[in-house]
């Protein structure tokens, strides 16, 4: 594999690629008809970069354990740009999601669940299939030697949308959560975060965002930093989402001042920062995020057509990219090809883009229908409504 900054040089020949390519009219099936005015594109284009930016981390993790080392940041000490990657496009995810949810008013919480259900949940299953097929071919041989009920189970916690966050070996196969490069570990913190919300609701009315982010906020940096750091740290990107929400419509300062701040605190954070799940970078990575909720879009890069249709297809880019750098590896393996540092370059941006397609696709033909559906209130959930106003 390439050294880091000829990687750097591929990472950004690849973003003009994907920019030339996805901004055509081939891709225009992507771009969002309704509700056009209301939606924040420069959030659509971050999702797009923040995929892209995981997809980029876990590169060199996968070809890493395929060499015989271990899926940690040790094994790919000589990439240290790359190991941020991961970490900062999960940090800023997060925050979306604080952003996006901190001032809704649901007006039934089942359908809320419902829509929730509906977005994360397809996409899931599909990658959680892909994983189980993916296993079950690689061990084939060795099926009939395996515990049914102990299968069994072991196939059910890999349907749980994340919400338990537990994926067992399949069929004996070692290290199977990595056949997806192991993301769905973030849904779980995502279904923490739902369950929690009518219960922050209710004293969010009451105190306002801002005291009840501050309180959050106190807590995880004093008390539950003291025991769960990485917690503390996850639950602070939301609260940063939350305040950012809730500050941005009053600051005024110029677009141009908010992109260049957002310039500096992303050079900062890969160039100082040791790890972007440390406490002591939490003001940063909010300064960061409160500028792009402002309007920030580094100078017009993430409202760039390309980006923003791409963003619609970033859930599936992020949990489907694991198996193609997988399949890409395992594909060696098995044929045990020797591929120069050219050649693997060659197949990982066909592969890349390759994957790209298929989320546009994914995204078209599951999760927008699937997105559609979830925003009809189900049969059961109007007569439970309708029995819940009866009673008032």
């Amino acid at each position: 594999m390439l050294v880091q900054h000829k990687l750097m040089l591929w990472v950004l020949a690849l973003l003009c690629l994907i920019w030339v390519l996805f901004r055509t009219r081939l891709f225009q099936f992507l771009d969002h008809k309704s509700n056009a005015k209301f939606r924040d594109e420069h959030l659509d284009g971050l999702r797009c970069f923040l995929a892209l930016l995981v997809v980029f981390s876990h590169y060199p993790y996968s070809y890493a354990y395929f060499q015989g080392k271990v899926w940690s940041w040790e094994s790919i000490a000589e990439y240290p740009i790359f190991i941020k990657m991961g970490s900062f496009g999960v940090a800023l995810f997060f925050m979306i999601s604080g952003y996006l949810f901190a001032s809704v008013q649901p007006k039934s919480w089942l359908l809320f669940y419902q829509k929730r259900f509906y977005r994360i949940a397809p996409i899931f299953l599909l990658s959680s299939i892909c994983c189980i097929v993916i296993a079950f071919y690689l061990q084939r041989n060795h099926i009939q030697t395996l515990d049914i009920q102990s299968t069994l189970n072991q196939i059910y916690l890999w349907f749980d949308l994340g919400i338990i966050g537990q994926k067992p070996t399949l069929f004996g196969f070692p290290d199977s959560y990595l056949i997806n490069a192991g993301v769905t570990w973030t849904l779980f913190w995502e279904w923490a975060f739902y369950f929690s919300l009518p219960v922050l609701f209710l004293i969010r009315d009451k105190i306002g965002i801002i005291k009840l982010a501050l309180a959050i906020l106190f807590i995880c940096i004093y008390f539950v930093s003291l025991h769960r750091g990485f917690w503390s740290v996850l639950i602070s990107f939301f609260t940063i989402g939350a305040v950012a929400k809730e500050l941005a419509p009053k600051i005024l300062i110029s677009k141009k001042v908010c992109d260049l701040g957002i310039v500096l605190a992303i050079l900062f954070m890969f160039a100082a920062a040791d790890d972007i799940y440390n406490m002591v970078y939490l003001p940063v990575m909010a300064i960061l995020f409160i500028l792009i909720a402002m309007g920030g879009d580094i100078f017009g890069l993430l409202r760039a057509k390309a980006f923003v249709r791409l963003g619609a297809a970033s859930y599936s880019i992020y949990l489907l990219h694991g198996i193609a750098w997988f399949g890409l590896n395992k594909y060696i393996q098995l044929q045990q090809l020797t591929l120069t540092r050219t050649q693997y370059t060659v197949c990982s941006t066909a592969v890349l883009l390759l994957l790209l397609l298929v989320c546009c696709v994914t995204y078209y033909y599951i999760e927008k229908p699937c997105m559609a559906w979830g925003r009809r209130p189900s049969k059961w959930i109007k007569a439970l409504t309708q029995d819940a106003a009866c009673q008032r």
